[in-house]
């Protein structure tokens, strides 16, 4: 076990092979605990007897769908007395609340929807009169949306039973697991991210 002037010794070991690994390039805390979980992990599998990694993917994958099966549930309850008829409906909604305008397409491939069932959610919220459309200046050939007063009425309406539901989501976890399991999350993300866009 090791006493605290100890552990600082350690982790000062630690910080310095983070650096002499990242160069010069910037970097953030999250990065470094995304990269101390890492090298903990891997002195965990060398030192362990053995671990099935197929069946370590299998049970991540299984829990992440999971997650959004919940969350799906959740959003439904707290959204059943509204005009929001889905979560994508809405997410569309809220991400449209922080920007004046969005491209339509582009705002169905932020929710890495496929064209037709994304264009059905924006042609619930467009006949709701949540959003407006209208032609882009640059591509005349483009569609623009943007939230209307009443969307953003309906949105606040709601808002606070969504707050519950993120909050029912996190579990029982404290601030710090969540920081870390955003961390992580994170760089799944950004390698997705990176994959479709080579594809």
């Amino acid at each position: 076990m090791l006493n605290s002037y100890s552990l600082i010794q350690e982790l000062v070991g630690w910080v310095g092979k983070f650096i002499d690994e990242q160069g010069a390039s910037p970097f953030t805390i999250e990065d470094f605990l995304i990269w101390m979980n890492k090298k903990i992990l891997i002195h965990e599998s060398d030192t362990s007897t053995k671990i099935d990694e197929v069946e370590i993917n299998m049970e991540l994958c299984y829990l992440l769908i999971m997650q959004n099966r919940f969350y799906k549930t959740y959003t439904k309850q707290a959204l059943a007395n509204s005009e929001l008829s889905s979560p994508d409906s809405f997410s569309f909604l809220y991400h449209l609340s922080l920007v004046d305008s969005y491209r339509k397409m582009e705002l169905v491939k932020m929710h890495q929807m496929e064209a037709p069932s994304g264009i059905e959610v924006l042609k619930r919220l467009l006949s709701k009169k949540h959003i407006e459309e209208y032609d882009d200046p640059v591509d005349k050939r483009a569609k623009r949306i943007k939230i209307t007063e009443l969307g953003k009425k309906e949105l606040k309406e709601y808002m606070p039973a969504m707050h519950k539901v993120f909050k029912q989501m996190t579990g029982n976890m404290n601030l710090s697991e969540k920081l870390h399991f955003i961390a992580a999350l994170r760089e799944i993300n950004d390698y997705h991210a990176d994959h479709n866009r080579k594809h």
